[in-house]
C-alpha cells in the first residue's frame, strides 16, 4: 500500500465525515431548540442530494441545483410541521413519517436506486 492510496482513503473519509457532520447538526438544533427528536433530516439529507445529482445530469447550474434542494428541504420540513401542528400527530412520529416517505420520493425523483455522477461535466 503505497502513501498515494492512504492520501485518497482519507480524503474520502474526511469528505464523508464532513458531510455526516452537517446531517448531524441539523439532528442536534431541533433537539436542542425546538426540544424535539425531528427525523426528517435523514430524508432531507438525502433528498437534497437527489435533487441535485438528477439537476447536474440534466446540464442545470450547481448552483441553481442547491438552491432547489434547499427549498425541497425546506418545503419537506413544512410538511412535517403540518403533520404535527395540524393533523396532531406526535412530533417524533411526524419525523418519521415524513423521513420514511422522502426516501421513496427520491427514488422517484432520480428514477432509478442510484445516479452517478462521475465524468458528469459541471
Amino acid at each position: 500500500m503505497n502513501i498515494i492510496s492512504i492520501f485518497m482513503a482519507m480524503q474520502g473519509a474526511v469528505a464523508q465525515g464532513v458531510l455526516w457532520g452537517v446531517m448531524t447538526l441539523g439532528v442536534y438544533l431541533t433537539f436542542r431548540v425546538l426540544n424535539i427528536a425531528d427525523m426528517t433530516c435523514d430524508g432531507t439529507f438525502a433528498l437534497g442530494g437527489s435533487v441535485c445529482a438528477v439537476m447536474v445530469m440534466n446540464n442545470f447550474n450547481p448552483y441553481f441545483a442547491l438552491l432547489a434542494a434547499f427549498f425541497l428541504g425546506l418545503l419537506a420540513g413544512g410538511i412535517t410541521g403540518f403533520l404535527h401542528t395540524k393533523l396532531k400527530i406526535q412530533e417524533l412520529l411526524a419525523g418519521i413519517l415524513s423521513m420514511t416517505a422522502l426516501y421513496s420520493v427520491n427514488i422517484r425523483i432520480m428514477g432509478r436506486s442510484n445516479t452517478p455522477l462521475l465524468g458528469q461535466k459541471l
